[in-house]
């Protein structure tokens, strides 16, 4: 981690960028040859050259080099005085800043102690505060560059480590640690624990507490680090087996007669109650105050219609008909009881007179609201009966509260169930049983996979394309780059060439041979790219030479001069040459023979 540059060695950087801008003039500047820092700011900077004012911005590189800007502007100082106080308020915004990202460092140790220095001071000096609120300013900006952590048992973990994080600057509002521990990470004894925090009883008394809203992503990613580690499905706790339902809920309730005056509904005033917290009539849902909470908000302004739709309904016009809606709810609320109410505005005529008859004829109690809508919860064991805790609920497309008179089992005044309801668990659902139930999900979700693929075919043919282009591109740089290569090389060895026969031919011409040997000579080494040997092969002309003009002298009346004693002055020079040149075979021999 990158230590932050601290106020005084910044201040240092920028004097040495200003000496090497000004350097000293004590005839332009008599009065101040130098410039000195005057003030720092976060991109400009203030100095006194000659006894006026300037300033300059400036940018500082990862390097910590200064760029000063080329536009300099002079400017007239202006005295003002910031309150010890506010120093003492910003130093308690770094403190909360770094508690709440849990991060430290020894800048902002010195940042604390100078602080606390000052702010104890009888009379602070105005350069010491300055200096101290700019120290402040760069360790806030410091702190909140680096990323959050949270310390639990003494343990310092990243927003990673946890199932739910709202605010990864606010680690405060972190929960559900997922990593046992630094090494080891995600187990799953600490999936269990977070796990146990949903379940009725909590992790050790403790249960986690979440916006609705919120409950359902906390719970999938425990079950996603769960399935991970290889644990099947059926041995991930049930706290956390987050399921759907989509259900003609058929949670009906009978009106509340005390709330109800004639007065109400000859105006089309109906009071009702939307849901109740805990058991249904048939205790198969227990809803919590979660939900109870997210009904008295999504039904505001819901349509209600005289009984739910049937599924051959729903299927032949799933936007309901106009000619069912007979009101309107509004004013929804949690009530002090704790139950989900609102009040029905009713506009039907022929419902509002129903109403008012039943009310007279003391039979409102009969009429009930049953609430249709998405439930959010999972299976668990409450006060020891199997159940569907429901966490939350949401209104769906075809969320409504309406009014039913035909109850389920159990239908006794207050709370009870109408006779149909649907659960789908999209945990166990298979396709066939979605399709039936939503065939509006199932094809948008086939379209939306549908244009996926296209999408990605798509992408991956445009992705072929390119690579084919640059691989063609490639074959043709290639292609022109060895192309160069071989006139490079050519050039070279023509060069190398060049000088080897000049330093060959320089050679030659100094030696004491003969015109015809020396050209024997050169035209030895006329292929040759260097003048390796060249004084080797002056050297075997002159001996054989010197042979040749001592075996021409008469001995002894010998054989005279002829054919045999040209192959005999060849044969003498191969062997004077094999002495001097023991490494050198025959074919080499026989070569610098022949081109002597």
């Amino acid at each position: 981690m990158k230590e932050a540059l601290s106020a005084s060695d910044k201040r240092d950087l920028l004097q040495s960028a200003l000496g090497e801008a000004y350097p000293y003039d004590r005839i332009a500047y008599p009065h101040s040859p130098t410039p000195w820092i005057r003030d720092v700011f976060d991109d400009s900077v203030v100095y006194d050259l000659g006894g006026s004012l300037f300033q300059v911005s400036y940018t500082m590189t990862d390097e910590s080099k200064v760029e000063l800007d080329t536009d300099t502007k002079k400017v007239f100082a202006k005295t003002s005085y910031e309150a010890i106080e506010s120093l003492r308020e910003k130093y308690a915004g770094l403190i909360q800043e770094v508690g709440e990202r849990g991060v430290q460092s020894d800048e902002i140790r010195g940042t604390s102690e100078t602080c606390t220095t000052l702010l104890d001071a009888d009379k602070p000096t105005e350069t010491e505060t300055v200096r101290a609120h700019e120290a402040v300013a760069e360790a806030m900006a410091w702190v909140k560059a680096q990323e959050a952590t949270k310390t639990e048992d003494g343990v310092v973990y990243p927003a990673a480590a946890f199932a739910y994080t709202p605010d990864l600057d606010k680690p405060s509002g972190w929960k559900l640690r997922l990593w046992e521990d630094l090494e080891k990470k995600v187990t799953k004894k600490q999936l269990g624990a977070a796990a146990a925090a949903f379940s009725p009883g909590g992790f050790r008394g403790n249960r986690v507490q979440l916006p609705s809203t919120e409950v359902a992503g906390a719970k999938a990613k425990i079950r996603a680090a769960y399935r991970r580690l290889g644990v099947a499905t059926d041995d991930i706790p049930k706290s956390v087996m987050e399921v759907e339902m989509r259900e003609r809920l058929s949670e009906s309730f009978t009106i509340a007669i005390e709330e109800v005056t004639e007065e109400g509904i000859a105006d089309g005033i109906l009071p009702i109650r939307i849901i109740v917290p805990g058991f249904n009539s048939s205790k198969n849902r227990h809803y919590s105050e979660a939900a109870v909470a997210d009904a008295g908000r999504i039904f505001e302004g819901s349509k209600m219609y005289a009984d739910h739709q049937t599924e051959a309904e729903e299927e032949a016009m799933p936007e309901r008909s106009i000619k069912n809606w007979v009101a309107t709810l509004k004013e929804t609320k949690v009530s002090e009881s704790g139950n989900a109410i609102g009040v029905a505005h009713i506009h039907a005529g022929w419902f509002q007179e129903m109403v008012s008859n039943l009310y007279k004829a003391g039979n409102l109690g009969q009429l009930g609201t049953s609430i249709n809508c998405l439930g959010k919860g999972s299976k668990q064991t409450i006060d020891g009966t199997d159940t569907i805790s429901v966490e939350g609920l949401e209104r769906g497309n075809f969320g409504s509260v309406d009014f039913v008179t035909e109850a389920g089992a159990g239908g006794q005044a207050g709370l009870r169930e109408s006779a149909h309801d649907s659960f789908l668990d999209v945990e166990l659902v298979d396709l066939a049983t979605l399709r039936e139930a939503r065939p509006d999900l199932v094809k948008t979700i086939e379209t939306e996979a549908t244009q996926q693929v296209r999408q990605e075919v798509k992408e991956a043919m445009d992705a072929t394309k390119e690579l084919e282009d640059v691989k063609s591109e490639l074959v043709e740089r290639t292609t022109e780059r060895d192309a160069l290569q071989i006139k490079l090389d050519e050039g070279e060895k023509a060069k190398e060439k060049a000088e080897a026969q000049t330093a060959i031919k320089d050679a030659v011409d100094k030696s004491d041979l003969p015109e015809a040997a020396k050209t024997r000579v050169i035209k030895q080494f006329e292929d040759e790219t260097t003048a390796d040997g060249v004084k080797e092969a002056i050297k075997d002309q002159a001996d054989y030479i010197a042979e040749l003009n001592d075996a021409g002298k008469v001995k002894n009346l010998g054989k005279p001069p002829g054919a045999d004693g040209e192959e005999a002055g060849k044969a003498a020079y191969k062997e004077a040459l094999r002495r001097q040149h023991p490494e050198w075979d025959d074919a080499r021999l026989d070569k610098a023979v022949a081109g002597r």
